[in-house]
C-alpha cells in the first residue's frame, strides 16, 4: 500500500470521470476475466471465477448464491469474457516542457495519463505505459493492479524531458513490445515528422489496435496572443529568436492549422481517433467532454474497424 498520494491523480478529474468505463470501440481479446466482449467465437463458456460488482455492470450476472454466503455482490465471469488492455504512449521530449500557464504540456499530459490509468484499473482492466523521446526510454507492462496508477504517477514525477522527439523507430519499438490488439492512446504535442507518425500508426492499425491520438497544445501555441518584442527560446536543438509576433502571427497560425489538418488526415488513414487537447482547459472538463463524446459514439453504434 502506497504511503503517499499520487501527484497526478487529480481529485476533480477523478470525480468527473468516476462514472465512466473506457470501453473499446471495437472488440477486444484478453486472457483473463473482464467486462468486454471477445472478438472470437467458439470459446468455452465455462465458469472462470468472480469479480466484484461495479456500478454499470449488468445485474443479471450477479451470483446470488455467493451474495447470500458472503453478503457481497459478485459477478460470474466466463472464459469467453475478456479484459481491455490499454497502452499509453507518452511523449517526454523537451518541447513538452513548454507552458504559458500553471501547467506545462508535460504536466498536463501526466494528469491525463494517470487519470486514464485510474479509470482503466478501476474497471479491473489492464494499463501499460511507454515514455518516448527519440527512443522508448521507459516502459511499464500492462497490469490491472490499482497500484499501477501510483506507480505511473511516481515514474512521471521523477522525469525531466530533455531530448528531441523521434516517432519513426520509437513507435515501431513500442508496437513490438505490446503484441496483440489493444487500445493505444498516444499523448504528444506532435512536434514531429507527420509522415513518420503516419507510418507508425499504420503499423499499429495493421496489428488491429484501436488508436487514439491526444494532441496536447498550449493555448499560446493555438492562438499566438503575443505582442511587442519577444525572445523565443529554442527547444530540441532550435536556436533562440527575437521577433515581433504581430508580423508573423498570420503565417504562424496558417502553419499551425495546416499541421493540425495533416495530423487529422494521418489519423484518418489509420482509422485513428484525433483529439485536440488545449491545456488551457481544466483537466476534469477535458476528460469529461472526451469520455462523454466517446460514450455517445458507442451508444449510437458508430465504430471504426
Amino acid at each position: 500500500m502506497k504511503k503517499y498520494l499520487a501527484k497526478y491523480l487529480n481529485p476533480k478529474a477523478i470525480s468527473a470521470i468516476g462514472g465512466f468505463v473506457l470501453n473499446p470501440k471495437g472488440l477486444v481479446e484478453g486472457n483473463m476475466a473482464g467486462a468486454h466482449k471477445s472478438p472470437f467465437h467458439g470459446f468455452s463458456v465455462e465458469f472462470a471465477g468472480h469479480r466484484e460488482y461495479l456500478p454499470g455492470d449488468d445485474p443479471k450476472h450477479i451470483d446470488w448464491r455467493a451474495y447470500y454466503k458472503r453478503d457481497k455482490y459478485l459477478l460470474k465471469q466466463y472464459e469467453a469474457d475478456t479484459n481491455l488492455v490499454c497502452q499509453l504512449f507518452l511523449d517526454v521530449s523537451e518541447s513538452m516542457r513548454y507552458g504559458s500557464g500553471e501547467l506545462t504540456k508535460f504536466e498536463y499530459a501526466n494528469y491525463l495519463a494517470v487519470s486514464l490509468a485510474y479509470l482503466v484499473t478501476r474497471a479491473r482492466d489492464k494499463i501499460g505505459i511507454g515514455l518516448f523521446d527519440d527512443r522508448v526510454v521507459r516502459y511499464i507492462p500492462p497490469s490491472n493492479s490499482l497500484g499501477s496508477t501510483y506507480t505511473i504517477s511516481e515514474m512521471l514525477e521523477g522525469f525531466v524531458p530533455s531530448k528531441k522527439s523521434g516517432i519513426d523507430k520509437t513507435i515501431l519499438d513500442f508496437a513490438e513490445r505490446i503484441g496483440r490488439r489493444q487500445l493505444v492512446i498516444l499523448i504528444s504535442d506532435c512536434l514531429l515528422d507527420i509522415e513518420q507518425l503516419k507510418y507508425g500508426m499504420a503499423r499499429l492499425h495493421y496489428d488491429h489496435h484501436e488508436i487514439v491520438l491526444l494532441h496536447v497544445m498550449d493555448p499560446y501555441e493555438l492562438d499566438f496572443p503575443l505582442d511587442g518584442h519577444v525572445k523565443f527560446k529554442g527547444l530540441e536543438g532550435f536556436k533562440e529568436l527575437k521577433l515581433q509576433p504581430k508580423q508573423i502571427r498570420k503565417a504562424y497560425l496558417e502553419k499551425v492549422n495546416n499541421h493540425i489538418r495533416k495530423l487529422r488526415a494521418a489519423c484518418d488513414a489509420s482509422r485513428a481517433e484525433y483529439v485536440l487537447v488545449n491545456t488551457g482547459r481544466p483537466i476534469e472538463e477535458m476528460l469529461f467532454g472526451y469520455l462523454t463524446s466517446r460514450l455517445t459514439h458507442l451508444t449510437r453504434g458508430g465504430r471504426r474497424s
